[in-house]
């Protein structure tokens, strides 16, 4: 027969089993072992995340390396170029010169860019940050090499417009979309003419007044330390062309192996699209100082993340340079970014304060987007 100390002790240690049990996993750590699990399968040679909770950061990790050839390991406060993430950087630096009264947002554009031609003349700030403006994107292989593997480097946005200007636009503005990088060219050129600034200075001057930093444009010309170095983990990827075509790799003939250096460019050309380097927190930070109103005012991001749709009214993914959909029925904005060097992503939901950020220092890389999903799912549930 059992004493009571005996009985007092199996009381007291099933007492606590069930607490262990009744206590989940904190979501850092249910985090950690989803990424870690998975970044294998990514193929990325460096993986950065970020996840913030009620907007604050709760959890930022980095693996693998930012140069396979320096043998560098990858560090959180490693800098990524983000791709078109980008774009919802320089359309809410273009609402924040509207907010001062130096653009006007359904203006045309021409007030700004006169040597624009006159089919330019109903295009707006508005289409051109919805992708409703009908320039073109990238449709054939002469515009990958003339404007994505573009070798020029360009002292102003302004500059670049000269070399697409006169292709003629695919619609009537406001008619349908069609996503397009060389519209933000156009929308840094119209920035630079109402500041008289390149369009480098206009950022930088934005990020300052509004107390943001870790934020560069990537020029390959410059030093910038902690910058990582980019890949190609599929030889046999295509290039997806905006008319639905896609192209080989034809230039990668000769090289060997899995795993390539990404194509060298120079994206001053397109600075406004998919110019932008930062870390996944610092990209965070970013977002939640725009969602919790630090940067511009409440009824500026009402209007820049709802959805623009067409003149007949058909639904729009885009907003004001962001990106606006809807996940298990919260309103979410965010973008995703590809570039010969990264791919990137990135999830905000304002009611919540939930944001995710994913940065693979890599072009094609492997099941990418289902790690994204996986780490939303355990963010939200």
């Amino acid at each position: 027969m059992r004493t009571l100390v005996e009985l007092l002790t199996v009381s007291f240690l099933l007492s606590l089993a069930a607490q262990a049990q009744e206590k989940p996993t904190p979501l850092p750590s249910r985090l950690e072992a989803l990424v870690d699990a998975q970044f294998k399968a990514t193929s990325c040679p460096g993986l950065s995340v970020a996840v913030a909770t009620q907007n604050q950061i709760i959890f930022s990790k980095a693996l693998g390396m930012a140069d396979l050839e320096q043998d560098v390991p990858l560090r959180t406060d490693s800098i990524h170029r983000l791709g078109s993430i980008s774009k919802l950087i320089t359309g809410t630096i273009i609402m924040d010169l509207v907010e001062q009264g130096k653009l006007k947002l359904d203006g045309p554009v021409r007030q700004y860019l006169p040597e624009l031609p006159s089919s330019y003349q109903k295009v707006t700030l508005r289409h051109l940050l919805s992708h409703q403006a009908g320039v073109p994107g990238y449709r054939d292989k002469a515009d990958i090499e003339n404007f994505a593997f573009s070798s020029v480097h360009y002292a102003t946005s302004r500059e670049v417009l000269k070399t697409f200007m006169d292709k003629p636009l695919l619609f009537e503005p406001g008619a349908k979309i069609e996503y397009s990088s060389l519209g933000f060219t156009i929308l840094g050129a119209a920035a630079e003419s109402v500041t008289s600034h390149p369009f480098q200075q206009v950022a930088s001057d934005f990020f300052v007044r509004h107390g943001i930093s870790g934020f560069v444009l990537d020029d390959p010309l410059a030093i910038v330390p902690k910058r990582v170095r980019g890949y190609l983990v599929d030889p046999n990827s295509k290039i997806a062309l905006a008319d639905g075509h896609s192209m080989a790799r034809d230039y990668l003939a000769g090289t060997a192996g899995e795993i390539t250096n990404a194509r060298a460019y120079d994206i001053s050309n397109r600075y406004p699209a998919g110019g932008f380097d930062s870390s996944s927190e610092d990209l965070l930070h970013f977002v939640i100082a725009v969602g919790t109103e630090k940067v511009l005012r409440r009824e500026t991001v009402a209007d820049m993340w709802t959805s623009q749709n067409t003149a007949d009214g058909t639904k729009s993914v885009f907003g004001l340079g962001w990106g606006v959909s809807r996940s298990t029925a919260n309103k979410m904005v965010g973008m995703n970014g590809e570039e010969p060097t990264s791919t990137t992503f990135l999830r905000y939901f304002p009611d919540s304060g939930v944001g995710i950020v994913v940065l693979c220092n890599s072009e094609a890389p492997r099941e990418l987007p289902e790690l994204l999903n996986d780490i939303l799912r355990t963010t939200l549930q």
